[in-house]
C-alpha cells in the first residue's frame, strides 16, 4: 500500500493498521488525516522506484510506504512511529499518540509486547501437542506481563484513557490471536485471557477502535499467512486445516 500524505489537508484522526499496514493506519486514524491509499496487488514501477529510493536502492517494494512531502518512510513500525511523532492533528487537536512524558512507559510496553509476539509465533511453530502445551504456557505468561502493566493504568488503554502508539502497534496481533488460536491450536483466545480482566478490557477497546475495524485484515488472509510461514502442525481440537 502506498500512502500519500498532503500536509495542506487538515485532519483530526486518521491512522494505518494490518500486519504490515494496520499499525500505521491506526496512527493516522487517530489524527483524522485524509490519506490517499493505493492497494497494490500488482506493484507499479512508481511504487517500486519510491521504495528503492527509501531503502537505499534495494528491494522490490514492500508495504507500507508513506510519502509525506519530500519524505519517504518504509517499515510498518517505523511508519507508525513517524506518524505518531511527526504528524500533527487538525489545528493541533489530533491525538497525541506518543507523548514525551510517557516515553518510558511506551518503551516498557514495547519490550513486553515484543515478548508476546515472539511467544505467539513460537506457539504457531509448535510441531507436536507436547510442544504446543509448553509454548502456550509461555505465551500466556507473556500476556500476564501486559496484565500487570495495565493494572497500573486507568484504562482502557496502556496510557489510560488515551489511545496511543502502543495500541497502533499491537492491534494487528490482537486481531490475529482471536482468529488463529482456535483455527490452529483448538483453543479460544478468550479462554487464554479469562484470568486477565485488564487485558480483556484493553483488547476489546482496541478491536472496537474504528481505525482498527476499518483496516482489519480478512480472516482468510491471516490464516493463509500463518500456513505459509509458521504452521506445520495442527492441534487435535483445531477448527482449521492445513
Amino acid at each position: 500500500m502506498l500512502c500519500s500524505n498532503d500536509r495542506s489537508h487538515k485532519f483530526k484522526e486518521k491512522a494505518i493498521a494490518n500486519g504490515a499496514f494496520i499499525n500505521s493506519y491506526a496512527c493516522y486514524d487517530s489524527k483524522n488525516y485524509p490519506l490517499q491509499l493505493r492497494h497494490l496487488q500488482n506493484k507499479p514501477p512508481e511504487f517500486v522506484s519510491k521504495y528503492r529510493q527509501a531503502s537505499g536502492g534495494t528491494g522490490s517494494g514492500l508495504v507500507p510506504l508513506l510519502e509525506d512531502g519530500d519524505s519517504l518512510v518504509i517499515e510498518s513500525d517505523v511508519v507508525a512511529k513517524y506518524v505518531a511523532t511527526e504528524v500533527e492533528g487538525s489545528d493541533g487537536k489530533g491525538d497525541n499518540l506518543y507523548p514525551e512524558d510517557q516515553e518510558a512507559l511506551i518503551g516498557k510496553f514495547m519490550n513486553k509486547w515484543q515478548d508476546v509476539t515472539d511467544k505467539y509465533y513460537d506457539l504457531l511453530r509448535a510441531i507436536n501437542e507436547k510442544d504446543v502445551k509448553k509454548r502456550q504456557t509461555g505465551f500466556v505468561k507473556s500476556l500476564n506481563e501486559i496484565e500487570s502493566l495495565l493494572k497500573e493504568s486507568e484504562g482502557p488503554y496502556i496510557l489510560g484513557k488515551d489511545f496511543s502508539y502502543c495500541e497502533c502497534i499491537s492491534a494487528p496481533w490482537i486481531q490475529r490471536f482471536f482468529v488463529t488460536m482456535p483455527y490452529f491450536r483448538g483453543v479460544e483466545f478468550t479462554d487464554l485471557i479469562s484470568d486477565m480482566p485488564n487485558v480483556e478490557v484493553w483488547m476489546k477497546a482496541v478491536c472496537e477502535r474504528p481505525s482498527c475495524v476499518e483496516s482489519r485484515c480478512p480472516d482468510e488472509e491471516m490464516i493463509a499467512a500463518c500456513k505459509k510461514y509458521y504452521v506445520s502442525y495442527l492441534s487435535p481440537n483445531a477448527k482449521g486445516f492445513l
